[in-house]
This record gives structure tokens, sequence and C-alpha cells, in this order.
């Protein structure tokens, strides 16, 4: 039967997976000084709007999780609980650093220091990813 709350959680989980790869996109491509190409900007701003869209649908889903499931993993599976709330502390995280790398490259300044974050953006995204599943599969 289908079951609207396990479909929103893995379009979550998807769209997180998929957000995490195209965060990489302007890690790599965010080098040298040659003026930035087109390309380059549209994945940074596809890149970041991916990855809002994540966590938004993580905020929406979050006061189902509050009510249910968080009750039982605290009291069944304390770690898990705790490795869940790390999850979303370290996406809150990654939307920052992806927004400061945007505007960094919307700036035209600090083309370094943009790579970087969508870098460590990119690497906290994978790990939500990763802690996500645990908690998922528990």
């Amino acid at each position: 039967m289908f079951d609207p709350v396990t479909f929103a959680r893995t379009l979550h989980g998807h769209c997180g997976l998929l957000a995490a790869i195209a965060l990489f996109h302007p890690a790599l491509t965010l080098h040298g000084d040659a003026p930035l190409r087109r390309s380059t900007r549209i994945g940074v701003v596809l890149a970041t709007t991916l990855l809002s869209l994540t966590v938004v649908g993580g905020w929406l889903l979050y006061p189902g999780y509050r009510e249910g499931d968080k009750r039982r993993l605290l009291t069944d599976a304390p770690v898990v609980a705790r490795l869940f709330e790390t999850k979303e502390h370290l996406a809150w995280y990654a939307l920052v650093l992806a927004w400061a790398g945007l505007l960094l490259v919307l700036a035209g300044t600090g083309r370094p220091a943009a790579r970087t974050c969508f870098g460590i953006a990119a690497g906290l995204a994978f790990l939500v990813g990763m802690l996500g599943s645990a908690v998922g599969a528990s």
C-alpha cells in the first residue's frame, strides 16, 4: 500500500544525494583565474537550489518525526536519535556553506573561498546522507 510519508522521506533522501553530487560540480569547476563560464554559474545556482529544496523538505518532514519516531528512538535507540539530530545540524551547515559559496560566486569575488565552501558542503551532504541511511535502517 502506498504510504505518502514513506514516499516523502525516500524522495527527501534521494534529493539529498543528488544535491551532494551537484555540490561537487562547483567545487571542481571553480578553479583558475579565467572568467567564469555560464555553465559554472548555472551549476552553482542549481546545486544550491537543490540543496535548499531538500533542506526545506526535511523541515516539512521534521514535525512528523518529532511527534512519532523521535520518542521511540529516544527510548529504544538513543544513539540513533542522536545521530539523527547530528544529521540535521550538519545539513544546516552544508546549506549555509552552499549559500556562502553562491553569494561569493555571484559577487564575483573569492573564487577559492567559494570552491572551499562548496567542497565542504558536498562532503557534509554526503555525511548527512550516510547518517540518514543509518537512521532509516534502524
